[in-house]
């Protein structure tokens, strides 16, 4: 598979489009280009993207085989997956080289040991396979905020404060590690792969989420001076090849 051009995408994020739908897009991209549907692995699957399970749709409908893999027990998988297991996808029983894309939407950063998840993705994609994600920049700011406020426990607080019970009015706010989520991290771990890229996204009010209404203007003011001398965003986004 050839490496594509990002740029259409990233200029779709910085005019102020959701990420999910962008993220979608990309994926639906490579599905075309396949002359054939694709079985799709969904990594992660149990609140869609961002919530936004419609998403998902979309995606089975262009497949063959759509393959939801999520380690939360408690999440209740809906009826779009032609297969589900519910566990970490290191033990999820999927055939060897049985996958022609995976995906995971905010996943990597809570990956502990990151080289066991990268040895599973490798082994279900087929040659010339791909991999997408979608995670949070390890370069940017707010994750080093988020690994000190989880570790004096205060990342919950603050969130449920802000937004409301976990997992019920906001998202999980699983544990963070963040230790696959720079462009140097990435390349390490994909050493096997044929191809590797990744973009970082960026725009002002990208973490408007995370500030109260009227401290909004702080992010901002951070993202227009950090953006402005070509720092990282608060995203990044990989594609690999097998």
């Amino acid at each position: 598979m050839p490496n594509i051009d990002f740029t259409p995408y990233l200029k779709r994020y910085r005019t102020g489009e959701w990420r999910a739908p962008i993220f979608r897009d990309a994926i639906l991209h490579d599905a075309k280009m396949l002359p054939h549907k694709p079985a799709m692995l969904d990594i992660g699957c149990g609140q869609g993207f961002d919530t936004l399970h419609d998403i998902q749709t979309a995606l089975a409908s262009v497949s063959k085989r759509y393959i939801g893999v999520e380690p939360d027990t408690a999440i209740v998988l809906g009826d779009i997956f032609t297969e589900t297991h519910h566990c970490f996808l290191e033990d999820a029983p999927i055939e060897e080289g049985s996958v022609d894309i995976a995906f995971s939407f905010m996943v990597l950063e809570h990956l502990e040991y990151p080289e066991r998840f990268w040895e599973k993705v490798y082994e279900v994609l087929r040659p010339g396979g791909i991999f997408w994600s979608f995670t949070m920049d390890g370069r940017h700011y707010f994750p080093i905020i988020s690994l000190f406020l989880e570790r004096i426990g205060a990342k919950d607080m603050y969130l449920k404060a802000l937004h409301g019970r976990r997992g019920a009015d906001r998202y999980e706010n699983y544990p963070t590690f963040y230790r696959s989520n720079t462009p140097k991290q990435i390349q390490r771990l994909a050493h096997k792969f044929s191809q590797c890229q990744t973009w970082t996204f960026g725009r002002v009010g990208q973490l408007d989420y995370y500030y109260p209404r009227g401290l909004k203007w702080i992010g901002r003011t951070v993202d227009r001076m950090t953006l402005g001398v070509g720092m990282p965003g608060s995203v990044i986004v990989m594609r690999v090849v097998k």
